[in-house]
């Protein structure tokens, strides 16, 4: 059997990642966008650029100029949190 991918959100979901990491995430995205791997404490990864690039809405909405900053905010902890990342 094929063994399940789970998303950042799922792995919060199992408490392997908390609310903090992945905020922690998302500020160092909007901090340094050339951020490659965002590393949580369980050893997970994540590829926030990656993250947004799958996430259609968030891609489209973060290439706009001048949207609000709550809302970018906003998009990009979303890819965040169903983007998938990788152990190890």
């Amino acid at each position: 059997m094929a063994k399940e991918i789970l998303s950042v959100g799922d792995l919060r979901r199992g408490s392997e990642i908390t609310d903090a990491e992945i905020e922690a995430a998302t500020d160092a995205y909007l901090k340094d966008k050339s951020l490659e791997l965002f590393v949580f404490k369980s050893g997970h990864r994540v590829d926030v650029a990656k993250a947004i690039e799958m996430h259609s809405q968030a891609k489209k909405l973060l290439a706009k100029e001048g949207i609000p900053p709550g809302l970018g905010r906003t998009m990009v902890m979303t890819a965040v949190v169903i983007g998938f990342p990788v152990q190890g």
